[in-house]
């Protein structure tokens, strides 16, 4: 009884799995030439695409080494760019430092040169007040601001003072004479005297300078006054040179 069953069993269990096995026998499978044309059919499009895939990343690696080929290239411009700029910052602070030195001496040189010319426009102007008119030439210098110029122009003021201390001239100039102003020629001998003849030549007489101020003395020796129109003739280029003796008294001397 339990064989029965059991082949039972199995007969049942084999006709319940028939139908399936009918089942798939309806859809018959494809042939096997064309399995094997789909196959290759599959794998010449996998063969293509990874053969594009090759190609396209060749030259992708391509362009890669040329941009890091351009990069290194430009890298290695900066750096030889950059050691240059150190290089020329280098120098040019050398060079800074070296026109800084130069600017502060000339700074002190300009600053002497000022003081220097500041001192002789001082003291000429107290020569002028003191000597004899046209003897220091009048400050040209007033309007220059540049020490080096402003020096200069006071050196050859002083220069050209010195010169006329040497010479004897003949200029126009104003006077006090007998208590009023008078215009007159005057004949100076450097600064250590001078004489004094009217525009007219009717009068002559000597010449100081006293309190910044020119005082005119008359006088009344016609032989003073034609010694001292002689010598104005001579000066002047009138008549030829000749000795001329000269009323002397208002002379200073190193005992006065």
């Amino acid at each position: 009884m339990r064989r029965l069953t059991a082949t039972s069993l199995l007969l049942a269990a084999g006709l319940l799995a028939l139908p399936f096995a009918v089942g798939a026998e309806e859809a018959p499978a494809p042939a096997l030439p064309e399995r094997v044309q789909a196959e290759l059919a599959a794998a010449h499009r996998v063969r293509s695409t990874l053969a594009e895939e090759k190609q396209a990343w060749a030259m992708e690696r391509e362009r890669l080494q040329l941009l890091l080929s351009a990069v290194r290239r430009r890298t290695d411009g900066l750096k030889a760019d950059a050691a240059d700029a150190d290089t020329t910052r280098d120098a040019l602070a050398k060079r800074v430092a070296e026109l800084t030195k130069a600017q502060d001496s000339l700074d002190a040189v300009e600053a002497m040169l000022d003081a220097l010319a500041e001192t002789l426009e001082k003291d000429l102007g107290t020569l002028a007040k003191e000597a004899l008119p046209g003897l220091v030439p009048p400050d040209t210098a007033a309007g220059l601001t540049d020490p080096a110029r402003r020096f200069d122009a006071a050196v050859a003021r002083l220069d050209d003072t010195t010169g006329r201390l040497a010479n004897a001239t003949v200029e126009i100039v104003s006077g006090t004479l007998e208590g009023q102003e008078a215009t007159v020629k005057l004949l100076r001998v450097g600064n250590a005297a001078a004489w004094w003849l009217a525009l007219d030549g009717s009068r002559a007489g000597t010449a100081r300078q006293t309190d910044g101020a020119l005082a005119l003395k008359p006088l009344e020796s016609a032989e003073a006054v034609e010694a001292i129109q002689k010598a104005f003739a001579v000066a002047e280029g009138r008549a030829a040179p000749d000795w001329v003796v000269l009323p002397a008294d208002h002379v200073k001397t190193q005992r006065e």
